[in-house]
């Protein structure tokens, strides 16, 4: 039942206390949209939200959590609940999709709650048809239904579509909130548990991830190390390449941990003593910090942005990969760029 109660939200308060308040006013729109990163509390958020919806007597803007509705929505089997997951074999959604689970299901009454909702629980994913075909429905819907969009980037929907939803903005929770919520933890180690505070940087989902994802913790330290060789060695840029090729796959995450990373590096270096965030790096820190004089530190991330960027273009990911590598070896490796010591 906790996924349905909104005390297994943390932060988020002002967000909690509107959607509360409309189901207590029943003053509710038809199409809300969550925008913010992966992680972040969205759908954390969206399903105590959507239980109050379809509960047949909420309480304070609460769902009752005992009602038959409820008992549907702990089930996983809520007739009047569709939810519009990613399709494993594609990474959009396609317009046949949006009319066959959606459209034709919103002019469908509800069967046993007074609404009938809809979760997309990517809404950067559907593609511009898909949208348009949304947007219909958007514009002229059912009373009884609602439709939740989740998105990590608003700027790729449609203006049109933006205009008909209630725009919620999921911001990054205060730090110390963070690090009260890991420290109660009582998974993994101190160490790792202090890694996780400090990586969430105000998202709660993240800082799990790295806290009992072994994959993603194991990617992370790669990384990490991966980044020390190439201080020391022109052969590491070869094995640098490879670890990239061999993890196209999750190149995402690749790119923010160095960029946390050198973050790091250039903090420590401009200040003596900043607080890291690679907190279980230190020593890999400190030698980028001292050998590497802050300006190049600086052009690195911009490297590493530029090759984001590319990759985002559809570039080849090989020519940006070795755009990036001879970027890096130039700061690390000309003379002229290393800190004295």
């Amino acid at each position: 039942m906790k996924k349905f109660d909104y005390e297994a939200v943390i932060g988020h308060e002002l967000i909690c206390a509107k959607l509360k308040q409309a189901v207590c006013r029943h003053q509710f729109v038809n199409a809300y949209l969550f925008s913010g990163a992966e992680g972040i509390g969205k759908k954390t958020v969206a399903y105590p939200f959507i239980a109050a919806l379809l509960c047949h007597a909420p309480v304070d803007g609460k769902p009752c959590l005992h009602c038959p509705s409820c008992m549907l929505m702990t089930a996983g089997n809520h007739p009047d609940f569709i939810t519009l997951q990613t399709p494993e074999d594609n990474k959009t959604f396609g317009v046949d999709v949006v009319r066959e689970q959606l459209i034709q299901e919103a002019y469908v009454r509800p069967f046993s709650s007074e609404r009938k909702v809809f979760l997309i629980e990517k809404g950067e994913l559907l593609t511009t048809a898909a949208q348009n075909a949304l947007l219909k429905v958007l514009e002229e819907p059912p009373e009884y239904v609602v439709f939740i969009i989740l998105t990590t980037a608003q700027n790729l929907l449609l203006d049109t579509v933006l205009s008909r939803c209630l725009k919620l903005q999921f911001l990054p929770l205060n730090q110390a909130l963070c690090h009260r919520y890991f420290e109660q933890l009582t998974t993994g180690d101190a160490p790792r548990r202090e890694l996780a505070a400090s990586f969430a940087q105000g998202n709660i989902g993240r800082g799990k991830q790295m806290l009992t994802d072994e994959e993603f913790y194991n990617l992370y330290e790669n990384t990490v190390t991966n980044m020390q060789y190439l201080l020391n060695s022109l052969s590491a840029f070869a094995d640098f390449n490879q670890f990239l090729t061999d993890n196209r796959e999750k190149i995402e995450n690749i790119i923010d941990f160095m960029l946390v990373f050198l973050r790091d590096a250039l903090r420590l270096n401009l200040t003596g003593k900043a607080k890291l965030i690679c907190t279980d790096q230190q020593a890999a820190v400190k030698a980028f910090s001292q050998k590497l004089a802050p300006g190049n530190l600086v052009r690195l991330m911009e490297a590493v942005i530029h090759y984001r960027e590319r990759l985002q273009k559809n570039a080849s990911f090989a020519g940006a990969g070795l755009e990036l590598l001879t970027k890096m070896q130039e700061e690390t490796h000309d003379q002229s760029n290393r800190n004295p010591i």
